[in-house]
């Protein structure tokens, strides 16, 4: 049988097998160049830590609460740093006090990431780790953290009459609601909460494990992050601004 173009059979199967072997080495080189590509994406993909640091705002200045009260459903943090309004509940029968305000000492709500991933193109922003300065026998569903548009605005203080004994501002005999004064705030709105978990290591010198948090939304330039705790500073971040 003659082979046209071939005049030996041998010579056409050993180049079909150099063609082959050629083949599936420009294979593995695209391959590797989209698996190298992939990985680099991954990584270009990463945040810093100490990048999401430089959107750190207001520490150690805003306390959890609600805007209006807790069936608004609306979280709302104030910065009561700079008012020394002091209040007195005294006994009416014995004259004496029972109780008198004072600025106690808090704790800031401290996170430690395990990961940030942040893809520019889907704005998808992902963050795990740890939460720390709470108290250590805190349950999951205290912490509230959430993402969301800030809406700055300003909050009353207001005393009211308590069943307890009688309440004095200034010198005064508060018989009905007043305000006091006026603190800075901030709510939260388009927002998305999330939930803590305890993971499975303990904390050093206790019977209690570690805090943890996995969260991950679709954000946008306006998007904050805020880890809140009663009693406790919250932890901000303006993190729309790791898309520019």
């Amino acid at each position: 049988m003659e082979w046209f173009g071939n005049k030996n059979p041998h010579l056409h199967k050993a180049g079909g097998t150099l063609a082959a072997i050629m083949k599936k080495q420009n294979l593995r080189i695209l391959l590797l160049f989209f698996w190298t590509g992939f990985i680099f994406a991954q990584q270009s993909n990463n945040v810093d830590y100490n990048k999401l640091l430089k959107y750190k705002v207001d520490e150690n200045r805003f306390q959890f609460g609600w805007l209006d009260n807790v069936f608004s459903g609306i979280p709302c943090f104030r910065d009561y740093t700079k008012e020394k309004t002091e209040m007195q509940l005294v006994n009416p029968k014995t004259d004496s006090i029972i109780y008198k305000s004072t600025e106690p000492k808090r704790n800031g709500l401290k996170i430690v990431p395990a990961q940030i991933f942040l893809d520019k193109k889907t704005r998808k922003f992902q963050i795990t780790g740890q939460i720390t300065g709470g108290w250590e026998s805190v349950i999951p569903v205290e912490f509230e953290i959430y993402i969301g548009h800030r809406i700055d605005t300003t909050s009353n203080i207001t005393l009211s009459p308590n069943l307890h004994g009688a309440v004095y501002y200034n010198g005064k005999k508060v018989d009905s609601t007043i305000v006091v004064g006026v603190v800075p705030a901030f709510y939260m709105t388009d927002i998305k909460k999330f939930q803590a978990y305890r993971g499975k290591k303990k904390l050093i010198d206790s019977d209690y494990k570690e805090m943890l948090f996995n969260i991950e939304a679709i954000i946008d330039e306006k998007s904050i992050l805020v880890f809140g705790l009663s009693s406790r500073y919250a932890e901000i971040f303006e993190i729309g601004k790791l898309l520019k």
